[in-house]
């Protein structure tokens, strides 16, 4: 008889749907541990925020959520229909007690919850904002400053006012913990936003050597210097010297536009300007070759010209300038070192 033919009996067939079952839990299980994580990075680029949080942690948080909404509108809904009938409460005390004592616990629970997300959510504004919260005019607003609740001692199963209480206070705590959420989520949101400004800003920002990591020996710094040409004449330099063999590349610092690739009979020579993100651009001066034209888009690390010493040059080397807007140029070592 062929394979084909042979028939799987009973245990045979629940065999592989357990061995099937097991693949699919473990491939659930993967999933569910693995972490994205946030990097938060500071004004000053110091203490560098790194946030985990699991699949599993982020459906835990999900389920708080929904279960949330849920047992609060079912609460309210059933706080309206019983208001007025308080011999029915009486009557169903003993049973509701154990029922509402149960959602109480389940209140702690996600107070020590939220109490957790209210302290990462704090950190999170520091880091953001330089400042903490509680240092802010509106910290009840925010619902990380709360005034606990007054606790109820139940006395007698049998009493209807206790359960009334138990009942009311159960429903009043369900809705502070969904205000809570609700304003922690929008100091998070707040806070991400910052973030990525912050982010976009620090993408847009020349970073590194141009002549990548290593390349090239700094010859002259930015600021005051005696002229090269001109015995006993100062001048202001406005950008660094990198000394280079000619040909060596020349990369863009950041991503952006070429606003000008041309050539002058002084000064840098043959040069690129470009125009970058939140009002930065640079200069690269004294080029041997120009390998993109005005109007060309370029990607941080592309190949823009060579190193050469065109204009007025004592030498193969760059000329590397960083300006924001129409200000003064700005010293390029404080962004040659970010990287």
């Amino acid at each position: 008889m062929e394979l084909s033919e042979h028939k799987l009996n009973l245990l045979e067939r629940m065999t592989l749907k357990s061995y099937e079952l097991k693949k699919s839990l473990k491939k659930i299980h993967t999933f569910g541990k693995t972490k994205i994580s946030l990097l938060f990075i500071p004004h000053s680029n110091e203490n560098i925020v790194k946030v985990e949080i699991s699949h599993y942690t982020l459906g835990f948080l999900f389920l708080i959520i929904v279960s949330l909404l849920s047992l609060g509108l079912s609460f309210f809904g059933y706080y309206l229909y019983t208001r007025n009938d308080h011999q029915d409460i009486y009557n169903r005390g003993n049973t509701e007690k154990v029922f509402f004592l149960h959602h109480d616990l389940m209140g702690d629970i996600l107070e020590n919850t939220i109490d957790d997300l209210a302290s990462e959510t704090e950190d999170l504004y520091k880091v953001t904002w330089e400042r903490s919260l509680r240092d802010t005019k509106t910290n009840e607003e925010m619902g990380l400053i709360q005034d606990e609740p007054e606790k109820i001692e139940v006395a007698n199963a049998s009493n209807l006012d206790s359960n009334m209480k138990i009942y009311t206070y159960t429903v009043e705590k369900f809705a502070e913990v969904f205000d809570s959420l609700s304003n922690l989520k929008a100091n998070f949101q707040n806070s991400m936003d910052y973030l990525e400004t912050r982010e976009s800003i620090f993408e847009s920002m020349p970073r590194g050597r141009p002549l990548g990591p290593g390349v090239g020996l700094i010859t002259s710094t930015y600021g005051h210097r005696e002229d090269p040409f001109y015995v006993d004449v100062g001048e202001f330099h406005n950008g660094i010297d990198f000394a280079s063999a000619n040909g060596t590349p020349i990369y863009a610092t950041a991503p952006g536009v070429v606003a000008d690739a041309s050539s002058s009979d002084g000064g840098l020579g043959m040069h690129v300007r470009i125009n970058h993100e939140n009002g930065f651009f640079t200069m690269y001066g004294h080029c041997s070759k120009l390998l993109v034209a005005e109007g060309d888009i370029v990607k941080r690390g592309d190949i823009i010209a060579h190193v050469g010493s065109t204009g007025k040059a004592t030498g193969s080397h760059l000329h590397y300038e960083v300006h924001i807007g129409l200000d003064p140029p700005i010293n390029p070592q404080e962004f040659i070192n970010i990287d």
